[in-house]
């Protein structure tokens, strides 16, 4: 009797294949890895670096508006904290104040609180929208900056009103950061009830 044989299914040329292919997934994997913990070391230095600037600024946010609000005349939609203004190593405030008809935006150094630019342009049609809608809002952007302070400590470094739809039960809403220690804190608030609805560690 003939011994029995049992064929190898893995010839040469296929074990050289299924090398190649594990390498090549491995490689691939080791990239897309090494990618992803650059970009997330990238952001961490960023928002590390943001927060030692936030927290070096001798004006506040609610300084700063009232510097911008002796310029202009109209309804607060935004004011936000930019560490990386190539006019201010201390990082500046941009006021954002609507009129029924104007936007105009105030620079304030967030060191001296000197006024660093303004500028005016004519709203377009989505902008008088939005405009017409935060008229109607029941909490108002300050209010909207001392409900946030007063409930989650720190102070307010952002605050922006938003009229986007993205969330059915907050038609309109303030996005919102506020600094709290070494982090920053990302918080929405509807415009209409006051309620912080989403809250989250800036990353």
């Amino acid at each position: 009797m003939k011994p029995f044989y049992h064929p190898n299914p893995f010839k040469k040329g296929t074990l050289k294949a299924i090398s190649v292919s594990v390498g090549l997934a491995l490689s691939v994997s080791l990239l897309s890895f090494s990618a992803h913990s650059a970009t997330s070391t990238a952001k961490t230095a960023q928002a590390s670096s943001e927060v030692r600037a936030a927290k070096a600024a001798k004006i506040s946010l609610k300084q700063a508006i009232n510097i911008a609000n002796k310029l202009a005349k109209g309804t607060l939609v935004s004011a936000e904290f930019d560490d990386d203004d190539r006019n201010a190593k201390g990082g500046v405030f941009e006021i954002e104040i609507n009129s029924a008809t104007h936007n105009h935006e105030i620079k304030v150094d967030a060191l001296t609180g000197k006024v660093i630019s303004q500028d005016s342009s004519r709203l377009d049609s989505g902008d008088i929208s939005d405009y017409q809608t935060q008229q109607k809002a029941k909490i108002n952007i300050m209010n909207a900056i001392n409900r946030a302070e007063k409930q989650f400590g720190g102070r307010v470094m952002e605050i922006e009103f938003k009229n986007d739809r993205d969330y059915n039960a907050h038609p309109s809403y303030y996005e919102i950061e506020l600094l709290k220690g070494n982090q920053i804190m990302e918080i929405k608030m509807d415009a209409n009830s006051g309620t912080a609805f989403q809250t989250k560690v800036k990353s």
